[in-house]
C-alpha cells in the first residue's frame, strides 16, 4: 500500500501520494479548528462563504464554467468533529493522465482553492453582502437543529451533549454567530481561520517532488497573508460556554418529541484510545456487536425478533465512545434495551464461537481493504493518524486484527461502561 510523503511550512502541511491506481487526481484541503478556538457555527459559515463565487471575479455560472473547462467537479465541503477538533474538508477531483495536460489542470485546481481561501485577505476585507451572510446563517440554524428526517443524529447528538462534547450548546453557538455577523466581527474570525492548521492532500499519478513544490508555491501567499496580519489574535467573547454538570454513570434520559416511534441511543465509554494495543480488539468487538449486517444486534433484534427496523453501532475513536442506535415501537422499548445489555454481557463473558470470530475478522479486513481503495477514505485515515499522533499503519492494523482472540474481545467488552441512554419518546403516546 502506498503512503503519503509530507512536507510542512508553518501551519501548512502538504501530503502527496503518487499512485497509478486512479484515473483521476484528488485534492483535499482540510482546515482544523483546534479545540474549537473559533466558535463552531462561525467557523462553518466562514468556510462556506469562502466557497461562494467572489465579488468582481466570477459569479456562480462562471465558476462552474471555469471548472467544466478543466473537467473538474465543483468543490465539495463537509464538516465533522474529531474529538475537540472541528474539521472543514474541501474536495476537488480532476482527470489524471486520461486527458492531456494533467499538470496544467492540477495547477489550475490548486490555484482555484488558494484563491477561494485568500481572496478576502487580498481584498482587505470580508465583503459579503448581507443577503449572502443571512442565507448561511439560516443554513447554520438548520444544521444545528438537524434535519427532521435524521433522528439518529438527533438522539446521538443528545448523548454527546450530555457527555459534554463538541455538539453541546448549539443555541449558544448560534447566538455567537448572530452576534459576530451583527457586530461585523466575521473578518476577525476569518483571519483566525487562516491561522488554523491546513492540510493539503494530493493523490494521483505524478512525481512527488514537483507536486510538493507546486502546492507550496501555490499556497505561499497563505503564509504571506498570515504574516502580514499585524493585529492580535482574536479575543472576542460572545458568551460563556456552559460546563457539563455532575453526571451519573448509566443514566437513562427520556425526551418527549414529535416522533412516530421511540428513537434510542445507548452511549458507552470504551476507555480505549485510537491506535492503542487493544484498539484492534475493540474494533472487532464493534463488528461483532452491531457494526455489520451479520452482527449480533442485527441478527437478534432485527432478523429474529423483528423488534426494530434497523440497529447498528458506531465507534467514535476520538471521544472514546461507542453508540448503539435504533428505533422501535414504544411497546418494545424496554425489551430492546434489555436485549442490548444481554448481547453485551454475553461478549463480556467470552461467549464467542470460533467460527463467528473468524467471520468477523474476515469482515473487518475486507471492510478496511475495500475502504482503503477509496481516495477519500485514504485521506480520512491519514488525518486520523495525524490528529491522534498515531504511527500505526493500515497493514499493521490488519495484522493486529488477524491475531485478535476471543479473550481479548471479552476483555475490551468488559472494560466498556454505559455512560447514558437517551430515548426520544412519542408525545402522542405519553400519559402522565
Amino acid at each position: 500500500m502506498q503512503s503519503f510523503i509530507t512536507e510542512q511550512r508553518h501551519q501548512l502541511s502538504v501530503h502527496v501520494m503518487p499512485t497509478r491506481q486512479y484515473a483521476s487526481r484528488y485534492i483535499h484541503l482540510s482546515i482544523v479548528n483546534e479545540q474549537e478556538r473559533i466558535p463552531a457555527a462561525v467557523f462553518m459559515v466562514i468556510v462556506r462563504l469562502l466557497l461562494q463565487p467572489w465579488p468582481g471575479l466570477l459569479d456562480k455560472r462562471q465558476l462552474r464554467q471555469h471548472l467544466w473547462n478543466h473537467y473538474a467537479d465543483e468543490p465539495r465541503c463537509h464538516f465533522e468533529y474529531k474529538g475537540d477538533a472541528q474539521l472543514a474538508c474541501v474536495r476537488l477531483r480532476t482527470p489524471g493522465g486520461v486527458l492531456p495536460q494533467p499538470e496544467a489542470r492540477t495547477k489550475d485546481a490548486l490555484e482555484l482553492l488558494a484563491e477561494l481561501m485568500l481572496w478576502p485577505a487580498s481584498e482587505g476585507g470580508f465583503d459579503f453582502d448581507e443577503m449572502q451572510v443571512q442565507e448561511e446563517i439560516r443554513w447554520a440554524e438548520h444544521h444545528a437543529g438537524y434535519d427532521v428526517s435524521e433522528w439518529d443524529m438527533v438522539v446521538r447528538g443528545r448523548c454527546m451533549e450530555w457527555l459534554g462534547y463538541a455538539e453541546r450548546g448549539r443555541i449558544t453557538e448560534l447566538e455567537k454567530l448572530r452576534h459576530c455577523a451583527r457586530e461585523g466581527e466575521l473578518l476577525q474570525w476569518y483571519r483566525e481561520v487562516l491561522r488554523c492548521p491546513i492540510h493539503v492532500h494530493v493523490i494521483g499519478d505524478f512525481e512527488p517532488d514537483p507536486m510538493i513544490a507546486l502546492v507550496l508555491s501555490t499556497f505561499r501567499t497563505l503564509n504571506e497573508a498570515v504574516g502580514g496580519m499585524n493585529d492580535k489574535r482574536a479575543t472576542i467573547v460572545t458568551g460563556d460556554q456552559q460546563s457539563a454538570g455532575p453526571r451519573e454513570e448509566g443514566e437513562l434520559m427520556m425526551e418527549l418529541m414529535d416522533v412516530q416511534q421511540c428513537k434510542i441511543n445507548v452511549a458507552f465509554a470504551t476507555g480505549v484510545d485510537y491506535g492503542a494495543s487493544n484498539y484492534p480488539a475493540l474494533f472487532l468487538f464493534h463488528s461483532l456487536f452491531g457494526a455489520t449486517p451479520a452482527s449480533r444486534l442485527q441478527h437478534g433484534l432485527r432478523q429474529q425478533k423483528q423488534w426494530v427496523y434497523q440497529i447498528y453501532s458506531t465507534l467514535d475513536d476520538y471521544r472514546g465512545t461507542l453508540h448503539v442506535t435504533t428505533g422501535t415501537s414504544s411497546g418494545y422499548a424496554t425489551e430492546v434495551l434489555e436485549a442490548i445489555d444481554e448481547e453485551w454481557l454475553k461478549l463480556c463473558d467470552g461467549d464467542i464461537r470460533q467460527q463467528e470470530l473468524h467471520r468477523a475478522i474476515q469482515n473487518v479486513m475486507h471492510y478496511v481493504q475495500v475502504g482503503y481503495d477509496l481516495p477519500e477514505q485514504v485521506v480520512t485515515l491519514h488525518i486520523d493518524r495525524l490528529l491522534n499522533q498515531v504511527h500505526m499503519t493500515t497493514p499493521q492494523f490488519l495484522d493486529a486484527i488477524a491475531g485478535v482472540t476471543s479473550e481479548q474481545v471479552a476483555e475490551v467488552a468488559s472494560g466498556l461502561k454505559k455512560a447514558v441512554t437517551w430515548i426520544l419518546y412519542p408525545e402522542s403516546e405519553y400519559s402522565a
